[in-house]
């Protein structure tokens, strides 16, 4: 009797589980289908004016007096309809980062929740930010070592417009990407994972994996490799110097 009793027991247990796993995916379903939704609903406007797109992300070449070009019928089509999908995918990016944090929200604890709540703020507003940098400062320094290079020699540059978006786009997603380590390292200190004097015994390594990091993340040249290294690391000193002064005691001792 009380083996059948433990047996149904753990059957009525595991149905519990059961039931509430599914439920779970049922949600994030859910979620996945909003979240594509808005990106549908973004880019296909997106397509539409693409070529106002175009001429707005333009604007650092332009400034340098060089023309885009096209080297196949298709390839103008093909630029725009990528164009679309990353506005389409940078515009829902809020709205995607709210949707996990909705999906996670329920198991957190008290002392998650505001660091969870403040993240999905802060994230956001830092990619943009790392975006919007490489965009106006970052790409122009590029270009404008790229046009000066060795114009002794009579070469004339003929550059493509599917080149220059996919070497643009690289730009501001490597700085936006890049631009949320301060806030980690910050949460880091918070969380007394680790101190500013800990980490500033490691600066010679964090300079190289700076570089490193901005190597792996922008065009294969050394410009474009320094034009974003040097910025992150002025940042990590002033993740440092903010770490030193404004974290918790106990986080900084």
């Amino acid at each position: 009797m009380e083996k059948k009793t433990k047996q149904g027991s753990a059957k009525v247990a595991t149905e519990s589980a059961l039931s509430e796993w599914t439920e779970h995916l049922e949600e994030l379903r859910r979620r996945i289908i909003a979240i594509l939704a808005v990106f549908t609903v973004v880019t296909i406007p997106a397509f539409a004016f693409s070529d106002y797109l175009a001429a707005f992300l333009m604007a650092p070449v332009a400034d340098l007096g060089v023309a885009l070009y096209t080297f196949n019928p298709a390839e103008k089509f093909l630029a725009y309809l990528h164009l679309a999908v990353w506005t389409g995918a940078i515009f829902s990016t809020p709205f995607c980062l709210l949707q996990i944090g909705l999906f996670v929200w329920p198991g957190l604890k008290g002392k998650e929740r505001p660091w969870t709540a403040a993240a999905l703020v802060i994230v956001p507003v830092l990619f943009i930010a790392g975006a919007a940098a490489a965009y106006r400062f970052l790409s122009p320094t590029v270009l404008r070592f790229f046009l000066g290079f060795a114009t002794g020699d009579g070469i004339q540059p003929l550059w493509g417009f599917k080149e220059y978006l996919s070497m643009l786009f690289a730009l501001m997603l490597a700085a936006g990407l890049l631009l949320q380590t301060p806030l980690l390292l910050l949460f880091a200190f918070a969380l007394g994972i680790v101190t500013p004097k800990t980490v500033a015994r490691f600066r010679p390594h964090i300079i190289i994996l700076i570089f490193l990091a901005a190597a792996l993340c922008t065009p294969p040249d050394v410009i474009s490799q320094v034009a974003l290294g040097v910025p992150l690391y002025l940042l990590f000193e002033l993740t440092l110097f903010i770490g030193r002064f404004f974290v918790p005691r106990t986080a900084n001792p």
